[in-house]
C-alpha cells in the first residue's frame, strides 16, 4: 500500500464537478500504470482510493492496495511509480481547468 498528499495551490475554489475530475484523472492514471506493465491476473484484492480535502490548497490523497502475485518490492516500485503517475495526472488537469 501506498500514499501521498500533494498540496495544490489553486487560483480559485473548485467546483464540485472539477474536484471530481481530478479525482478521476489521477485514478486512471495510476490504473494505467500499474496494468501497463502487470495484468489482472497478477494482481488480486486491488484497489485505488483519490480523496481530495480542502480548497485552497486543495490535498489529494491517493491510496493504492493490492495482494501481490509478484515480488512485493517489484509491486511496490510499481505502486510508487502509480502515486507519482496519479499526482502528475491530477497537477494537469487542474491546469486544463484553468485552476493552477
Amino acid at each position: 500500500m501506498n500514499s501521498g498528499s500533494p498540496r495544490s495551490r489553486l487560483k480559485r475554489r473548485l467546483k464540485q464537478e472539477e474536484i471530481e475530475e481530478i479525482c478521476e484523472a489521477a485514478e486512471d492514471a495510476a490504473r494505467k500504470t500499474l496494468f501497463a506493465e502487470l495484468s489482472q491476473k497478477q494482481v488480486s484484492d486491488f484497489e485505488i482510493a483519490v480523496e481530495a480535502t480542502g480548497d485552497k490548497p486543495l490535498t489529494l490523497t491517493v491510496d493504492i492496495s493490492a495482494s501481490p502475485g509478484l515480488s512485493n518490492r517489484r509491486l511496490g516500485r510499481l505502486i510508487e511509480e502509480a502515486c507519482d503517475r496519479a499526482f502528475e495526472a491530477a497537477e494537469q488537469k487542474a491546469k486544463e481547468l484553468g485552476v493552477a
